[in-house]
């Protein structure tokens, strides 16, 4: 069992409190009535207790470093949407972009991440277009890498860059935020409270930014590096760079600052 279903677990306190911190269903009962099922600091000390019991292990840990192969399958469409999308944003941008970053040990990784500045670093949590994880759920795996990467400086894991400056970021095309119904002021101002909230037990800003990108323009791109007939290994390089994938596109959707 890896870290985050351990937190999940732990979190789960009634019956019904699993589908509301991860399935779309629960996710519209919190639009409606604001209730996350746990506190802030409920959340904080379940993330602090499963890593404490659970800590980060490897070689590699935060090694800051980029992937950029995936796999396409025979019908012409890569394997996992959300690893390609991810590979491609980080050839659309610049040097200080990396991917699958190690923080708990196994598959446990940052998604992507930013090297800002010498001292800022953002954590992004990335979703595709589909996809039956909330953004609930996503904002829980950012703190989890979060509280990861903390461990491994507090605990002395291994010798890695310490960033004073830490940013979480939940990144996804317009369709994933419109299938949870993100697309009016009054659910963008429930989850901002909630965002609100958690910045301020674990004193770090979160943002939701939007991909403005059409999932069948994505696949297309695709395709014009799959060599086929089969299932196979592509890679991304520079030349195959999105300009809607690039970070001056994103949009602003809604933030704790």
């Amino acid at each position: 069992m890896n870290n985050m279903k351990r937190i999940i677990e732990d979190l789960n306190a009634k019956k019904n409190d699993f589908c509301k911190i991860k399935h779309k269903q629960g996710w519209l009962d919190y639009l409606e009535d604001g209730d996350t099922v746990f506190t802030p600091q409920k959340l904080k000390d379940t993330i602090e207790k499963v890593i404490n019991n659970n800590p980060p292990k490897g070689d590699k840990l935060f090694d800051l470093s980029k992937h950029h192969s995936f796999t396409m399958l025979s019908e012409e469409k890569p394997g996992k949407p959300e690893e390609a999308l991810e590979r491609f944003i980080v050839i659309s941008n610049g040097d200080n972009f990396y991917n699958q970053i190690p923080v708990g040990g196994g598959k446990e990784s940052i998604d992507i991440g930013i090297e800002e500045n010498k001292s800022k670093f953002i954590f992004i949590e990335l979703k595709p277009w589909d996809s039956d994880n909330s953004p609930m759920y996503a904002i829980i795996e950012s703190l989890k890498n979060l509280v990861e990467y903390q461990t491994i400086i507090a605990k002395e894991i291994k010798d890695i860059e310490k960033f004073e400056e830490r940013e979480l970021m939940i990144l996804a095309p317009s369709d994933y935020y419109a299938s949870y119904k993100l697309t009016n002021d009054k659910n963008l101002s429930v989850l901002k409270g909630t965002l609100t909230k958690i910045n301020e037990e674990f004193e770090t800003p979160i943002t939701f930014m939007e991909l403005i990108i059409e999932k069948e323009f994505f696949l297309e791109e695709c395709r014009k590096i799959y060599k086929g007939p089969g299932k196979e290994f592509v890679n991304v390089s520079k030349q195959n760079a999105i300009d809607a994938l690039a970070r001056k596109r994103w949009k602003l959707l809604v933030s704790s600052k």
